[in-house]
Formats: structure tokens, sequence, C-alpha cells
């Protein structure tokens, strides 16, 4: 999995989205948790189209730490992130069969 914005095949809408939430996290937002919290307010078809934009970042993050692509600063995320997915996988709530011949490093 390639998880670099440049060669991902995603629209110009959701590359500006990336782009806007990346600057919404660098300085605008002034509590994560209850910005995720107010976020459950949204009509609940949008709950779960949010959520899965949270999972395929979960997902990215996932490879990532199973392939080394992390460093200190965001290694909190990515092993939290690798954690979570394993997990949702061995309940089979997630197949994702290139994940699991991933070599954990």
């Amino acid at each position: 999995m390639n998880t670099d914005i440049d060669f991902m095949n995603i629209t110009e809408s959701d590359k500006a989205f990336v782009e806007e939430f990346e600057n919404f996290v660098n300085g605008r937002v002034s509590n994560p948790e209850k910005t995720g919290m107010a976020m459950t307010t949204m009509h609940r078809y949008l709950q779960q189209q949010a959520f899965k934009v949270f999972i395929g970042y979960v997902k990215a993050l996932a490879h990532n730490y199973r392939m080394g692509r992390y460093d200190q600063r965001n290694e909190w995320a990515s092993k939290l992130a690798d954690e979570a997915y394993n997990h949702l996988i061995e309940a089979d709530l997630i197949y994702d069969p290139e994940y699991i011949n991933l070599k954990n490093k």
C-alpha cells in the first residue's frame, strides 16, 4: 500500500479535504477529543461515512507501522493504529489479506 497522496488515485475534492484537515489539526484544533466527540452529532449516515474515512486512516497507519514507515513523531499513532487494526482483523470485522502478510517490524 502506497500512502503517499501524490500517488493515490483520489479526487481533487478528497485531496482538498486532506489539506484542510491537515491545516485544522496543525494549530486550529483546541481539543481533539472533544472535537471527535462533537462529530457524533452529525447525521447518522454522515457518521458512518466519517468512520469510513477514519478506518482508511487507521489502515494506512497500520500498514506503515508494519513496514517500518514511521518515526518518533508518529510512532504512538502508528503503533496504536496497528494494534487496533489487527484486532479488527482478528475479530473478523475487517478483511485485509495484504496487511496479514506484512512483516511486523
